[in-house]
């Protein structure tokens, strides 16, 4: 038997890659993307107005990118939602329109929801068949490494950038160049999954059309207890780590008197992806080592979760504001480990794509209904007060993990 670390393994470098990759080019955007829409002629009251087209976008195509996914090859799938990325990009870049940033973030939902649950998908599928689900986890530290390791380098880069531009070319869009790489990250990105990654040969039957796909995913949904479990704390997550990304900043903005120190929003940013990342080597050297339960990991890691959110709630003064929060991001880090395991053991190989997508369509679900409700709660409750009923429903939904049928997870 091969005695090779894992993370040398040039099946776990090329996900790893992948991952990085995409989610670099996702973080670049994050730091600047409300500054982005205010400087191509949107306002700050049609901000709003432009993340929700996305959202829906992303809503209305999750679910059956999920299913084409499954039908044609996650790998196809994949690559058509690079290309979507690199031509959302590209509309924005060229415009200084708002019709055009609605079209511009059109394309990119559409590219958002293409992108979820394929190329993950073919990779777990293919390490599943070679290694069983024993050693998922080992996969799952790799896929999670790289999409926080990518974010938080792109939320730094992201930073940085504009001020570069803006001298080197003073009569631009100072944000022209985080645009810019983006895409050519995004160029690179394809012709390395192109060239790297290989859909495995598929099954000569007839296939199933698409509406029958979709009543057979559901059947799955219905037959599985524990994926009903998953899929609804999947939702709760959505819900409630909604509250952190729309009011850190503010709540932020609120403790250091002004925004215009950015520095500190950046390394933040940043920060809480480096937090999570930690937490997925710690969770993951606990997994190599002992033999525990998932599900009663995650019951702690919620527990824990939902008391973060609440202590984070009653801070007002920057140094222990930073701790909390980046220590919430380091027990999410540790969580998304064993719920990813469950979640893609618990899917047969030929709906992953679709069960995927419809977990994450559940997430942007939970989101939107999150966004709605505290929209309409925070001026009498105000961010602490949100901040605590997300925690109290994040920590309550650690019950979802105590009723699991243990036996079969």
């Amino acid at each position: 038997m091969s005695r090779r670390a894992p993370w040398i393994d040039i099946e776990l470098i090329i996900p790893f890659i992948n991952r990085f990759l995409h989610w670099t080019a996702v973080g670049i955007g994050t730091t600047v993307m409300s500054l982005l829409m205010l400087s191509k002629g949107s306002s700050v009251s049609t901000l709003g107005l432009i993340t929700a087209i996305y959202s829906i976008f992303i809503i209305v195509f999750e679910f059956p990118s999920g299913i084409l996914s499954d039908l044609i090859g996650q790998k196809t799938i994949y690559l058509c939602s690079v290309a979507l990325s690199i031509l959302g990009y590209a509309t924005v870049l060229f415009t200084n329109s708002l019709s055009w940033l609605f079209v511009g973030f059109s394309f990119y939902g559409i590219a958002r929801a293409f992108s979820s649950g394929s190329v993950e998908a073919l990779f777990i599928s293919s390490y599943l068949q070679r290694h069983g689900k024993e050693k998922l986890h080992r996969l799952m530290s790799i896929l999670n490494s790289g999409e926080v390791i990518g974010l938080a380098s792109g939320a730094l880069l992201g930073g940085i950038i504009p001020t570069l531009w803006e001298r080197a070319f003073p009569l631009q869009n100072k944000y022209s160049g985080n645009l810019i790489i983006q895409v050519a990250i995004l160029i690179i990105q394809l012709i390395f999954t192109s060239i790297s990654v290989v859909d495995p040969p598929r099954e000569r039957r007839e296939k199933p059309s698409l509406l029958a796909h979709m009543r057979a995913s559901f059947d799955i949904v219905k037959r599985s207890r524990n994926l009903r479990l998953l899929i609804a704390g999947t939702a709760v997550w959505g819900f409630c780590f909604n509250s952190l990304e729309l009011y850190w900043q503010p709540r932020l903005k609120n403790i250091l008197g002004s925004d215009s120190n950015t520095l500190i929003f950046g390394i933040i940013n940043s920060g809480y992806f480096l937090a999570s990342l930690v937490g997925v080597i710690l969770i993951n050297l606990v997994l190599s080592k002992r033999r525990l339960s998932q599900p009663l990991i995650i019951v702690f890691a919620r527990l824990a979760t939902g008391t973060l959110f609440v202590a984070l709630s009653f801070q007002a003064a920057l140094i222990p504001f930073s701790a909390i929060y980046l220590a919430l991001f380091m027990v999410n880090g540790m969580m998304n480990i064993p719920e990813g395991t469950l979640l893609n053991a618990t899917i047969p190989d030929e709906m992953r794509s679709s069960l995927l997508s419809f977990a994450s369509l559940m997430t942007q679900l939970g989101g939107v209904l999150g966004s709605l409700l505290f929209s309409l709660i925070v001026a009498r409750l105000q961010i602490g007060g949100v901040w605590l009923l997300a925690g109290a429903a994040f920590a309550l939904s650690a019950i979802l993990y105590l009723i699991m049928d243990r036996k079969r997870a």
